[in-house]
């Protein structure tokens, strides 16, 4: 088998860099366990940005190192494996695979199909919605992905011809932005999101936990929405206002079926979507944590037969699961070796050029959380953004949401697909049906969105008094 250069630079790298962190962390007095677990973690990211190993081996590789050295207590070191995580994850997927095999996710992309116009930009925008609606009853953008891939794929044909990888990519983009692009946009959209709400004074948590966060974010959540849209309809245009029928996949075919009786399997797979969905948005109402209530329904479609044998072996995407549960695994490490108080304080002294100026902070935040999320998932590099940041801002008269707020923002700025688990969770079950290089061209113009609508949301923070 033959070694590209790239990979063969990549594991010289992987063979020299680790050590060389090591030994500049043990020089600059840091923690020798720090600086033990820094060079582990450097050689994860090595593994991911070369793509030497698939996705879900460096994180299992880490935690088995940090095991091995003794870095942490198998309780910490396996938390991610004893957390509700795996029961939130486990359920969701089921429920995901049941709405497909089932073919309830065919019957409603058909009935949504048959009630739009049949143009690009409807199919596109129901995709769209559908992630946004989401977005305040489900705080994790790989549960909602996993509830519209399903969508997706009875969206799109397996065909092959330019025309049909096009429409296919510009719905991919559609069905990503509606699980991602609202993520920073509510308190509840995002698991980083309630964390940090926690490290804001308690009147500023007060006032941010309801809609007001929504209110401050105005300009972004509408700006990223027409942006989306305008990207796509400039990057995937079609003809005369709209691509003629047979370009479009199996949306004719799928219009035109004649609607059979549900099944009791499509039953069943609602009852478990509606349980779902009435659970996570009644949680303040019932306080059944999210987790239990996924765990419920993975249970009931179990006990049912709907989601048999076979399917619990074959359906659920059990490298994503590893990959998703050995990256909270690292963060449960670092949170336990306190390397984010540590690496917040090793680089305060930085920040003097802010000196009270919003336009510089926003700089400051965004180079802050694109090194950061280098090495880190988002969850974790938004945290540790955020507690890294929250002293300048405190320093220099910034309110505190607009950091929470900033680092929630630039931690979906992705450039290598290790670098957000939604991409790869997507890309590991909608397979080949999109063009992986235009979608990432579409991510870069939507990178550029986020930075500009930062800097456009400063006048709006001005009138609303939080600058």
């Amino acid at each position: 088998m033959m070694i590209r250069s790239s990979e063969l630079v990549g594991w010289l790298l992987f063979l020299v860099v680790p050590p060389m962190v090591y030994v500049a962390g043990v020089s600059t007095d840091a923690d020798e366990q720090a600086s033990l677990f820094a060079s582990i973690l450097a050689g994860a990211v090595l593994l991911w940005i070369f793509s030497l190993v698939d996705e879900f081996v460096p994180p299992l590789a880490a935690v088995v190192a940090t095991l091995f050295v003794g870095l942490a207590p198998t309780e910490v070191a396996l938390g991610g494996f004893a957390s509700p995580t795996l029961l939130a994850l486990l359920g969701v997927f089921a429920l995901s695979a049941a709405m497909r095999e089932s073919g309830l996710s065919r019957r409603v992309i058909r009935a949504v199909l048959a009630r739009v116009p049949d143009r690009p930009f409807f199919k596109r925008l129901v995709l769209l919605l559908g992630g946004f609606s989401l977005s305040p009853i489900t705080p994790s953008g790989n549960n909602r992905m996993a509830i519209l891939l399903p969508l997706y794929r009875d969206a799109v044909s397996e065909g092959r011809r330019p025309a049909e990888v096009a429409a296919a990519t510009a719905l991919f983009a559609a069905t990503y932005s509606g699980a991602m692009l609202f993520s920073p946009m509510l308190p509840t959209s995002k698991s980083a999101n309630l964390a940090a709400v926690g490290l804001l004074p308690e009147q500023v948590q007060e006032q941010f936990v309801g809609p007001f966060w929504l209110l401050a974010a105005a300009v972004a959540a509408l700006g990223v929405t027409l942006w989306h849209l305008g990207l796509l309809g400039w990057m995937f245009p079609a003809e005369g206002g709209g691509e003629s029928p047979s370009d479009l996949p199996r949306t004719p075919a799928v219009a035109a079926e004649p609607l059979q009786r549900a099944t009791s399997a499509e039953w069943i797979a609602g009852a478990g979507f509606a349980f779902f969905l009435i659970g996570v948005a009644t949680v303040s109402w019932h306080h059944v944590p999210p987790a239990w209530i996924a765990g419920i329904v993975l249970v009931g479609l179990l006990l049912s037969g709907s989601f048999g044998r076979e399917s619990f072996r074959r359906q659920i995407d059990w490298p994503m699961l590893f990959f998703l549960l050995g990256v909270d695994c690292l963060v449960r490490i670092m949170d336990h070796l306190g390397l984010g108080e540590a690496l917040a304080e090793a680089v305060g002294g930085f920040y003097g050029f802010v000196d009270g100026k919003i336009e510089r902070f926003v700089a400051a935040g965004l180079v802050t959380t694109l090194v950061v999320r280098l090495a880190l998932p988002v969850t974790a590099g938004m945290l540790t953004g955020t507690v890294i940041l929250l002293p300048v801002a405190a320093a220099h008269g910034i309110h505190p949401w607009i950091c929470v707020f900033l680092t929630a923002l630039f931690s979906d700025i992705f450039f290598l697909p290790y670098q957000s688990s939604v991409y790869l969770q997507a890309c590991s079950q909608a397979g080949e049906t999109f063009d992986h290089r235009r979608f990432m061209t579409y991510n870069h113009g939507m990178n550029l969105a986020r930075v500009a609508l930062a800097y456009a949301s400063i006048p709006w923070w001005q009138w609303l008094g939080l600058v």
